[in-house]
């Protein structure tokens, strides 16, 4: 089990942390797709009946990797002047492969807007995420976004209300200065308590901000980031028996302020 970031504010972790790295991690770039979303970007089955989706309909998408972890995509849907219900009563999203004016298969399935955002991160593997079950999928995503789109469905537009293509940003710390404001305390005491061979799981105490709110934590095992969680606590189930694991946490805050590493904490694994 994965718990992963359910807060809008996960859009403000683009420059800090979470970026998946085209070049050496020195050089720490972050590869930020982009997705205006648009009801008049809907395609239809009839190419001459060009508006198909909500004549009103605004939103944006924002997609990116996670450092140290090629399999995992999170992203962050803001939505606006289109019909909400609760995802169980047809709010939809998703990433289709296909060019600008052509539909596509779903490649991943992201949660609906149904408060007008939705955010989270999916790894290759997890149930229902990424529907081909490629292997490599995210990478691809990642380093060809103009093949792929971001398509929002609701009762009123079942087969999509807006949706934009994918387009690349980049962000390079090297070059770019970081917001104002200073990083948040390093997460502190991190403990963690074995459930078996293959599962252990670790806390934290908070950290707090002092100019912003602290939205995430990135969970490093062995000095590999393994996930990133918006609580206090991380559930790893992927684990070998009677081995030793070293976990260190950091705390990332929404103004893209990273913290340092915590003290590690090792776990021994159950025979």
């Amino acid at each position: 089990m994965k718990r992963t970031i359910t807060s809008a504010a996960l859009l403000t972790i683009l420059c800090a942390g979470m970026g998946a790295s085209s070049v050496a991690m020195a050089g720490h770039t972050n590869e930020l797709l982009e997705a205006d979303l648009d009801g008049r970007e809907e395609v239809g089955e009839d190419p001459s009946k060009r508006l198909v989706g909500d004549p009103d309909g605004k939103g944006k998408g924002y997609v990116f990797g996670v450092d140290g972890d090629p399999t995992t995509l999170c992203y962050n849907v803001i939505v606006n002047k289109i019909q909400l219900v609760p995802v169980g009563e047809g709010m939809m999203a998703h990433i289709h492969e296909g060019a600008r004016d052509t539909n596509g298969p779903v490649v991943a399935a992201l949660a609906g807007p149904e408060d007008t955002n939705a955010a989270d991160c999916l790894t290759e593997g997890e149930m229902g995420k990424f529907p081909t079950g490629e292997a490599g999928i995210v990478q691809r995503i990642l380093q060809n976004p103009e093949d792929f789109y971001i398509n929002v469905h609701n009762p009123e537009f079942p087969a999509g209300a807006i949706r934009g293509q994918l387009k690349n940003t980049i962000h390079d710390h090297a070059a770019v200065p970081k917001p104002s404001g200073g990083a948040p305390t390093t997460p502190m005491n991190v403990t963690g308590m074995v459930y078996s061979g293959t599962a252990v799981e670790i806390f934290w105490e908070r950290s707090t901000d002092s100019d912003g709110s602290v939205v995430a934590y990135s969970v490093l095992r062995d000095g590999v980031a393994v996930g990133s969680v918006q609580g206090n606590s991380f559930f790893d189930d992927s684990l070998t028996s009677d081995t030793a694991y070293s976990y260190t946490i950091k705390a990332i805050d929404n103004m893209a302020n990273e913290s340092m590493a915590s003290a590690a904490t090792v776990v021994q694994t159950a025979k």
